[in-house]
């Protein structure tokens, strides 16, 4: 007799669509907003974070957003981080000519 649950690998064919889905728009938006490097790294957090991902159990659809929101969260970090470099060479260079 024939099992009626889906197997891993329908499991999979079904999933990754969304998840693909879901990792086009936030690259997409990274890439506008800061350039390709930003979202070059982004895609590579966002594929480290869903490792990291905790995954529901039994037939429940993983929240790709949470992926999304912790790569983001990277992201910000590292903007910040560039942003206040930034504005201590400025201002270490004010000081350099006073």
């Amino acid at each position: 007799m024939p099992s009626t649950k889906p197997s891993c690998v329908e499991l999979t064919s079904g999933l990754l669509p969304r998840a693909e889905k879901e990792l086009v728009a936030y690259a997409g938006a990274v890439q506008e907003l800061f350039g390709s490097n930003e979202a070059r790294q982004s895609i590579e957090d966002w594929m480290e974070e869903l490792q990291w991902m905790d995954w529901p159990s039994g037939d429940r659809i993983p929240d790709w957003r949470r992926v999304t929101i912790a790569a983001a969260m990277r992201l910000a970090s590292r903007v910040q981080a560039a942003q206040l470099k930034e504005m201590d060479e400025s201002t270490e260079s004010v000081y350099q000519r006073v």
